[in-house]
């Protein structure tokens, strides 16, 4: 812990950030993106004109009020036709009851809400001799279908959407650079990776990790000068992981890594951040979601490697995992890592 925080600080006063100032980022560490839209054109339509997806991203609250909204506003509406049209002297009930008891406004409210549900009218119901009635009958149970099926399918929507599944994908608090392994010396960047859910598997899960790189340019301002994807075993299926259990991620540091010429002290000054993106189906429902998370220069550790957390019992004679050692790391000092005559460059291509 000492280490990191050093890290860091020696970062942001390379940078002119104080210590209670945060590096600016384009991912936050749980997934969120940070990026805030300035002077987009037609930004209310853009917004709103996708409206189902976007009530669908609402909070629980958000879909309950518009639900309940929904079914009360037309039982409303069309108890307000109703109650017009027997205020206009149309007859709307049998002989048994008075028009003047049907132009309650409570008992047209409940006429609207027994039409639109077929629950049933008892004593309340059109006789032939209103035609205006049934029209705005026929009309209603259109709506009243259109606004229940829509309603339905939010909530559905809603339920099924794995939202909560890709929060227990998590993600190791910093990343490494040391060694592949005890056998292999190359340099490679290394992110320890879980599913914490024990009983809803992923299918075709599949990692992905990019650097985005800034710069000051001559005006002054940092800007955004290109993304580049990293490699992290296309070629070999590497990227395609089993989540079982948690695992590591690598990303060999080679010639063609853009990673490639980095060292220690170059670190500190780098402008960039790495950004993983963790994609899977859920077997249960087959809804495919997506989790992310970033990593700044700070945010990586040199020389150092991650403590082994599945480990045999060899009373029981099985594997544990041992969640409480996921960002360990420790020193790697006996395998000194490969260097390179290459600068480290953030240049890459544009977006």
């Amino acid at each position: 812990n000492e280490h990191v925080s050093r890290t860091s600080n020696e970062v942001n006063a390379n940078h002119g950030w104080t210590s209670t100032s945060q590096r600016p980022r384009l991912v936050s560490k749980t997934g969120q993106t940070l990026l805030t839209n300035v002077e987009l054109p037609q930004r209310f339509r853009a917004k709103y004109k996708n409206w189902f997806h976007l009530i669908i991203e609402c909070n629980w609250r958000t879909i309950i009020v518009v639900f309940i909204t929904g079914f009360l506003g037309s039982w409303t509406f069309f108890g307000t036709l109703y109650y017009v049209v027997t205020v206009v002297g149309f007859e709307t009930v049998s002989s048994s009851l008075s028009s003047m008891n049907f132009c309650h406004t409570k008992l047209s409210f409940y006429f609207s809400m027994e039409s639109q549900h077929t629950i049933g009218y008892g004593f309340r119901y059109m006789t032939e001799s209103c035609p205006p009635a049934y029209f705005i009958l026929s009309i209603q149970l259109i709506v009243g279908v259109f606004l229940q099926t829509m309603l339905t399918g939010i909530v559905l929507a809603k339920v099924l959407r794995p939202k909560k599944r890709k929060q227990e994908i998590r993600f190791s608090r910093m990343a490494i650079v040391g060694p592949l392994d005890e056998h292999d010396r190359r340099p490679a960047l290394m992110i320890r990776l879980a599913d914490i859910q024990e009983n809803l598997f992923l299918a075709e899960s599949h990692v992905r990790l990019y650097m985005a790189n800034s710069r000051i340019n001559s005006r002054g301002d940092r800007e955004l000068i290109g993304v580049k994807d990293i490699n992290v075993g296309y070629d070999s299926g590497w990227d395609r992981v089993l989540l079982l259990w948690p695992i590591i991620v690598r990303h060999v540091i080679d010639e063609s890594s853009p990673l490639h010429g980095l060292t220690k002290e170059s670190l500190l000054s780098a402008e960039f951040e790495l950004i993983m993106t963790v994609e899977g189906i859920v077997e249960a429902t087959g809804m495919t979601f997506q989790a992310r998370t970033s990593f700044l220069p700070n945010e990586i550790l040199w020389g150092h490697k991650f403590k082994p957390m599945v480990l045999m019992n060899e009373k029981l004679s099985k594997y544990e995992v041992h969640y409480g050692l996921f960002d360990h790391t420790e020193r790697h000092d006996n395998a000194p890592l490969l260097t390179t005559n290459l600068a480290y460059s953030p240049t890459c291509s544009q977006p």
